[in-house]
């Protein structure tokens, strides 16, 4: 296969991260995720520690979740600063020549002018991410839609504020998933296939 760039973005509680996981794997491929965040952090002066401790929280049940999911989407990443540094570590390591996923942090727009690339966003039925906070980090109907709708709006802000753009609009998307219907198994087998017959040599 060529030396491409895959790009994912997704709506919160849809378990994509899983999805992703398993394409890299798959596929053989660098798989960059919350540690883009840290970089770029890193490179603006971004104190992680200033952030946890300065945070609006929820309430006591998902502040751990709101910290953990809402670093990267924080108002202090919306420093000229901070989104420089996001963009030059993004393509810093896209420039490297070895095969990557890149999960989130506006990555489909950063490098919507690189050859060989292929943008990916994953959704489902809010109902759906309910049901699977509610499971997965044992949360309260009301806790996981709350906790759901403000991510999705942080994050949502975040990249409307750098891009100029919806984040889950069709425009610049190649292949749109909802995880719920098909699973993570399938969606992750699907994004393989399609970037085997969009990169195949």
């Amino acid at each position: 296969m060529k030396k491409f760039i895959i790009t994912i973005s997704r709506e919160f509680g849809c378990n994509a991260r899983e999805v992703a996981r398993k394409a890299a794997a798959e596929l053989g491929v660098k798989f960059y995720d919350k540690d883009l965040v840290d970089m770029a952090a890193d490179r603006a002066g971004i104190s992680r520690d200033s952030f946890l401790d300065s945070e609006e929280l929820i309430d006591k049940n998902t502040d751990r979740l709101l910290k953990s999911f809402g670093y990267g989407s924080s108002t202090q990443f919306y420093s000229d600063e901070a989104i420089k540094a996001q963009v030059s570590v993004i393509r810093d390591l896209a420039n490297t020549r070895v095969p990557a996923i890149f999960f989130g942090r506006c990555a489909d727009y950063v490098l919507r002018e690189y050859p060989n690339h292929m943008n990916i966003f994953l959704y489902a039925p809010l109902e759906a991410r309910i049901e699977h906070m509610c499971k997965d980090y044992q949360l309260s109907w009301t806790e996981a839609d709350k906790l759901i709708k403000r991510v999705d709006r942080q994050r949502h802000n975040y990249y409307k504020y750098v891009t100029g753009k919806n984040r889950g609009d069709r425009d610049n998307k190649h292949l749109m998933i909802d995880v719920h219907e098909y699973g993570t198994n399938l969606a992750a087998e699907m994004i393989c296939f399609a970037a085997r017959k969009m990169f195949e040599d």
